[in-house]
């Protein structure tokens, strides 16, 4: 636990900084945008995300742009340390959640425990299905979902082959934040920058684990014989 506070002081340090030019939310989003294309050029690389990239650091000095890889290190090595929302933890740390955003965060222990109650008895819940499908429709920077993967791993049913999920948020900052945070902790499924309400989906992130778990064609075939539990 230790470890884990002292990487999210870490970040709050490095953050504050960084690029002291710029107003701190344009930082802290063009960050959680840097992120998000290395996730997926490392998985396949784009030109197009590519040039995003280089945009964005264009408006930064050399040594700001060494520390937005900094940052990403401190969320690695954050999540390794133990499941959590150490973004939305941060970020409202940093006083980001702006009253005009109307942004805040869950609690990781209160998601926890929501987490272990929607579950419920997961012995019987895996007897008649290999996988269950968990939709999330306002995901903020994905705490609830990491929370049912932590429950899931700590029960010894490895969230990666057991869970898939839809998470979906109109921010695309926080779906972005969702995005990165899902990747860095091989849950599987898809980020949607969108509204659920009107079943809007101006845009989709598939994880890493995704495509890593063969879940494309996993889900083609349980969907062809039998639905798998959605929470």
């Amino acid at each position: 636990m230790t470890g884990l506070i002292d990487h999210e002081k870490a970040f709050i340090s490095l953050f504050n900084q960084t690029a002291c030019y710029h107003h701190r939310h344009r930082v802290f989003e063009d960050f959680i945008s840097c992120s998000v294309i290395a996730l997926e050029n490392r998985l396949y690389f784009s030109d197009l995300r590519e040039s995003k990239y280089m945009r964005i650091i264009s408006g930064y000095q050399k040594p700001d742009v060494m520390r937005m890889t900094q940052l990403l290190a401190h969320v690695v090595n954050g999540l390794e340390a133990g499941f959590c929302d150490f973004l939305g933890k941060v970020f409202m740390q940093l006083d980001l959640g702006d009253k005009y955003r109307a942004q805040f965060f869950t609690p990781w222990d209160l998601a926890r425990m929501m987490a272990m109650l929607q579950l419920g008895d997961m012995d019987r819940l895996f007897q008649a299905r290999p996988f269950i499908t968990l939709s999330e429709p306002a995901c903020g920077a994905g705490c609830m979902v990491l929370a049912v993967a932590d429950v899931l791993n700590q029960a010894g049913y490895a969230s990666h082959c057991r869970l898939w999920v839809s998470a979906t948020d109109v921010d695309p900052l926080a779906a972005g934040m969702a995005y990165v945070q899902l990747s860095l902790c091989g849950v599987a499924g898809e980020v949607v920058i969108g509204n659920s309400l009107d079943n809007e989906r101006r845009r989709v992130l598939y994880t890493p684990g995704h495509y890593l778990g063969n879940w494309p064609l996993r889900l083609r075939h349980t969907r062809a014989h039998t639905q798998p539990r959605s929470l």
